[in-house]
C-alpha cells in the first residue's frame, strides 16, 4: 500500500493507494480530508513513530524502516512494516515523505507466539527442579540449566570446557567408573533410552533419565539428560519400608519380618546350612506393670526388654516382637541344644536384673520355649513347637526355659480335643453346679452354699475345674460360662429357704465387664431370688487385674443389694488400702492358712489378725478348707464367723441341698474349752 504525506502537523496524507479499502477506508476520502498519518497509528506506537520520522527528516536520511500498529475502519488494529523515503524539492528542501506499508500481522503473531514459546521454554528450563543437560551428537554441550550445574557443583563456563574437562564432573559420583561406562554405552547406542539411579559422594541420590533427540527427518542429533534429586523421597520410602518391617514401639523386627526371615532360614538349611533354633519368649506378670504404673510405663518396659534382647544376640540372629509381651529369636547355627540353651540362660539372667522405668524399679521375669528346626518340620510347625515348649515352661513355674519334646505335641492334641469338647459342652448344657455349705460358727446352722462348677464328661468322667477353667479363660469361653453359672445358681437357690444364701465366684473377665451389674440384675429378676441372698466372690488376683472402673462396678452391685466377698485372702497382694477402697461384706481366708494351723504358730496368728481386722471393718470372716475338728476349733478361737470344708460336707448336687438343710443333729460344733481339740 503506497502513500505520500506532506510536511505538517501529523504528516497529512496527500496520496494513498486504493487497496486501503481492504482495511475499511476510502482512498479518496483520506486524501480529500488530508487525514494526518499519525491519526492512523496506535497510541502506544505513536511516540516511537513520530520520533523516527522527525529523526529521519532532521538527519537527512534517505530511507527509514519501522513497524507500527495501524487503525482499520472497523476500529481494529493491524501490524504494518513501513519503508519510507524523504521527498525533497529541486532546491533540496524536505517537502514530504513517501513510503510503502506492508501488512505483517500474521508474521508478527507468529513471531509473538514463537517468542512466547521461547520464553515459556526458557522459564520452564531454568525453573525446572530437574537438572537438564542437552548434548549434541558430536558431544558438544548445546544447553544446560542452572540446576544441573548446582547438582554436580560445576562452574558456569561448563559448556565451554573440553570433553576431558567436562568429564571431571563424575568425580562427584560415588561410583564414577560405573557412570562412565553407562555414558559410553549410551553414545554407542543412540536409540537407547532409560533411567537409573546415580549415587553422589555426599549421600545424595539422583534419578537419571536420558532420551534421544531427532530432527523432523528422524536424524539423530543428540541427547537430553534429566537429573532429579530423589534423596528425600528415597529416604522416606526407606523409612516407610522399615516401618512396615519393624515394630513401631521397640524397633525390633515385626511378625511379618520374622516370618520372612524364618522362611529364609529354612531355605538356607535346605541348601546345607547349619540348623537354627527359634526361642519363643513371653514376659511374666507384665500386665501388673500396665495396671499399676500405666501403659506408658508398660511401653517403656517393653523397650527396655527389647534393648536387652538385642544386646545379647549376634548380628546374624534376629529378635522380633510378635505382639503384646511376646518376643521371639531366630538363632542361626544351632546344631544342638547347647547353643540355644546358653542363650536362654543368658536372657533369663539379664531379664532378671531390675528394670528402671519412669522412676520405678521392678523385676520382669520371662518364660522361654525353644524348638530346633529339622527336616521334618515346616515354618508353622516349628513355631507351634516353640509355643508348646513355652506353654510347658509356664506350667512348670515360669521364669525358666523348656525345649520342645514330642510328648508336648501329644499333650497339645489332647488339649485341642478338650477345647472342642468344652465348646460343645457349653452349647449342650452339659455343666452342673454342686453346692458346698457355709456354716455359721455361732449357731452351727447352714447359712448358705457356695456354687461350684462341675463338668461330667461323657468319656473322661468328672473333669476337675482346675483343668477346664484356665482353658475356658484362654479360649474366651469364661464369660458365657460364668453367666450361665450365675443364672443357674440364682434359679436353683430361689427354691431354698429365705434365710439361705448362695455364693457365686466371678472370673476376672466378668469383673472387668462394665455390663456385670446389668447381668446380675437380669439373673435376679429372671429367677426371683432376692438380691440380699446372692453373694459374689472375687479373688485377690482377679481384683489386681482390674482397672479404675472396677470400684464403680462393685458399688453398682452393692446398690442392687447383693453382697461381695473377697475370696482366697492372703494368696495375692492385697493391702489395707484395698480393703478400704472396695465395699466387701466378707473376707474368705484361704485354705492354705487353715491347713497350717496345726503345724505353724504364725498361721493361727494370721487367721486371728485377719478376723480381727474384718470385724473392725464390719466384715464377716469365712475360713475355707476346714477338714478337722482341730482346725474348726482354731478358726473359731481366731474369731472367724463362718467356715466351710469337708468337715461339714463335700460339694453336693442340688437335690441333696435340702437334706443338708434338714440334717439333725446340726453341723459339728466345737467348744473352745475342749482340751482334746485345743492344744
Amino acid at each position: 500500500m503506497l502513500f505520500r504525506t506532506r510536511i505538517g502537523p501529523g504528516f497529512p496524507v496527500t496520496y494513498i493507494s486504493e487497496n486501503i479499502s481492504r482495511y475499511g477506508f476510502s482512498a479518496r476520502q483520506v486524501c480529500a480530508a488530508q487525514t494526518p498519518l499519525t491519526d492512523l497509528v496506535h497510541p502506544d506506537d505513536l511516540s516511537a513513530v513520530q520520533r523516527t520520522l522527525h529523526t529521519a527528516i532532521a538527519s537527512g536520511r534517505a530511507q527509514v524502516e519501522f513497524t507500527f500498529r495501524g487503525r482499520t475502519g472497523d476500529g481494529g488494529w493491524r501490524w504494518f512494516g513501513t519503508r519510507m523515503a524523504v521527498l525533497r524539492s529541486p532546491a533540496g528542501k524536505v517537502t514530504g515523505l513517501e513510503g510503502v506499508n506492508t501488512d505483517i500481522t500474521e508474521r508478527k503473531q507468529a513471531e509473538d507466539e514463537l517468542n512466547f514459546s521461547n520464553v515459556l521454554m526458557t522459564t520452564a528450563f531454568e525453573s525446572s527442579p530437574d537438572g537438564i543437560l542437552v548434548v549434541g551428537a558430536d558431544r558438544r554441550v548445546l544447553s544446560h540449566n542452572r540446576r544441573f550445574l548446582e547438582q554436580f557443583k560445576l562452574p558456569a563456563e561448563f559448556a565451554a570446557m573440553s570433553l576431558g574437562e567436562r568429564l571431571q564432573f563424575v568425580a562427584e559420583l560415588k561410583d564414577p567408573g560405573k557412570f562412565t561406562e553407562q555414558l559410553r554405552y549410551l553414545y554407542d547406542h543412540p536409540d537407547e533410552t532409560g533411567s537409573a539411579e546415580v549415587e553422589m559422594r555426599d549421600g545424595r541420590v539422583l534419578d537419571r533419565h536420558v532420551a534421544s533427540l531427532y530432527d523432523a527427518d528422524r536424524r539423530y542429533f543428540g541427547r537430553i539428560w534429566f537429573f532429579r534429586d530423589i534423596t528425600e523421597r528415597k529416604a522416606a520410602a526407606q523409612k516407610i519400608a522399615a516401618l512396615a518391617r519393624t515394630d513401631a514401639l521397640t524397633g525390633l523386627a515385626n511378625r511379618s519380618t520374622f516370618q520372612e526371615r524364618l522362611g529364609e532360614a529354612f531355605a538356607a538349611t535346605r541348601r546345607g546350612a547349619a540348623p537354627f533354633a527359634v526361642l519363643y519368649l513371653d514376659l511374666d506378670n507384665f500386665k501388673v506393670i500396665n495396671d499399676t504404673l500405666g501403659h506408658a510405663a508398660g511401653d517403656a518396659a517393653l523397650c527396655s526388654v527389647a534393648a536387652r534382647l538385642v544386646a545379647n544376640i549376634r548380628e546374624i540372629d534376629l529378635a522380633a516382637r510378635l505382639g503384646g509381651d511376646e518376643f521371639a529369636v531366630i538363632q542361626i547355627g544351632s546344631q544342638g541344644p547347647e547353643v540355644p540353651a546358653a542363650l536362654a540362660r543368658r536372657i533369663l539372667e539379664v531379664f532378671g536384673a531390675p528394670h528402671e522405668v519412669c522412676g520405678h524399679q521392678f523385676k520382669l521375669g520371662v518364660s522361654i520355649g525353644i524348638a530346633i528346626a529339622d527336616d521334618h518340620v515346616c515354618e508353622d510347625r516349628l513355631l507351634a513347637r516353640a509355643d508348646m515348649a513355652l506353654y510347658a515352661a509356664k506350667a512348670a513355674g515360669r521364669g525358666i526355659f523348656r525345649f520342645f519334646e514330642p510328648e508336648m505335641e501329644a499333650g497339645l492334641q489332647s488339649r485341642r480335643a478338650l477345647e472342642l469338647d468344652l465348646r460343645a459342652a457349653l452349647g449342650n448344657h452339659e455343666f452342673e453346679l454342686f453346692y458346698q455349705p457355709v456354716v455359721e460358727l455361732r449357731s452351727g446352722r447352714v447359712g448358705g452354699f457356695e456354687a461350684l462348677l462341675r463338668w461330667p464328661h461323657a468319656e473322661h468322667g468328672m473333669i476337675p475345674p482346675a483343668e477346664f477353667i484356665p482353658l475356658a479363660e484362654e479360649i474366651g469361653l469364661i464369660a458365657p460360662l460364668g453367666e450361665w453359672v450365675l443364672h443357674r445358681a440364682c434359679f436353683e437357690a430361689a427354691a431354698w429357704p429365705d434365710d439361705v444364701s448362695v455364693a457365686v465366684n466371678l472370673s476376672p473377665v466378668q469383673l472387668g465387664s462394665l455390663d456385670l451389674p446389668q447381668t446380675v440384675a437380669a439373673a435376679l429378676a429372671r429367677s426371683g431370688l432376692p438380691a440380699r441372698r446372692l453373694e459374689l466372690e472375687i479373688t485377690e488376683t482377679a481384683l489386681l487385674q482390674q482397672n479404675d472402673a472396677t470400684p464403680a462396678v462393685l458399688r453398682e452391685l452393692r446398690a442392687l443389694g447383693v453382697r461381695i466377698a473377697l475370696d482366697d485372702f492372703g494368696t495375692g497382694f492385697s493391702s489395707l488400702s484395698t480393703l478400704r477402697a472396695f465395699p466387701f461384706d466378707r473376707i474368705k481366708i484361704d485354705q492354705s492358712f487353715v491347713r497350717d494351723l496345726s503345724m505353724r504358730a504364725d498361721a493361727a496368728a494370721i487367721v486371728s489378725a485377719v478376723a480381727g481386722l474384718a470385724a473392725a471393718l464390719g466384715m464377716a470372716t469365712t475360713a475355707e478348707g476346714v477338714e478337722t475338728a482341730a482346725q474348726l476349733a482354731r478358726v473359731r478361737a481366731g474369731g472367724c464367723t463362718e467356715a466351710q470344708g469337708y468337715l461339714f460336707s463335700r460339694p453336693v448336687r442340688p437335690a441333696e441341698v435340702a437334706r443338708l438343710l434338714l440334717a439333725a443333729p446340726p453341723m459339728p460344733t466345737v467348744h473352745a474349752a475342749d482340751p482334746q481339740l485345743v492344744p
